[in-house]
């Protein structure tokens, strides 16, 4: 496991807060030249540490406004990775977790509608070597992907 250095965390925290920042900007922002944080953001891409650099997109926008969170349990006598391969080939399941606790999986859904929503939460239920589901409708974004959203917009 490699240890980020701190030029490597403040480098980390603008790229979480801007992943579209140029290299020349971060430079002046931690007093560093332009080679070096170029440098070093190329070991953390290698090192994987910077997996992928994303898009926060206001769904609603894009008629999926209805977003949940999905809490499943598995049954213990199923592989729950199998179970994972399924869930996240599903177009509206945004984000799949494997936990540890009272539920195997927590994923986020979005979706145009309750309906659509509820259709999905029982297709998941229908699969095999899922035990339960729980659902909880989420209202609003108040921090994404280390973005904290400040103008309360109601999803």
């Amino acid at each position: 496991m490699r240890i980020a250095d701190q030029l490597d965390k403040q480098i980390l925290r603008i790229l979480k807060l801007d992943g579209r920042a140029s290299i020349r900007d971060i430079a002046k922002l931690v007093n560093a030249s332009p080679a070096t944080v170029s440098r070093k953001i190329k070991k953390l891409e290698e090192d994987n540490i910077i997996k992928a650099y994303v898009s926060i997109v206001e769904d609603d926008e894009l008629g999926k406004g209805t977003r949940a969170v999905l809490m499943v349990r598995t049954t213990g006598d199923y592989d729950s990775n199998q179970v994972v391969d399924r869930l996240t080939g599903m177009d509206d399941v945004c984000n799949v977790f494997l936990t540890m606790g009272n539920y195997d999986l927590i994923l986020t859904a979005c979706t145009t509608d309750e309906k659509e929503l509820y259709g999905m939460i029982n297709k998941i239920r229908g699969e095999e070597g899922v035990l339960w589901v729980d659902s909880a409708s989420i209202v609003t974004r108040k921090k994404v992907l280390s973005m904290i959203i400040t103008d309360n917009k109601e999803i």
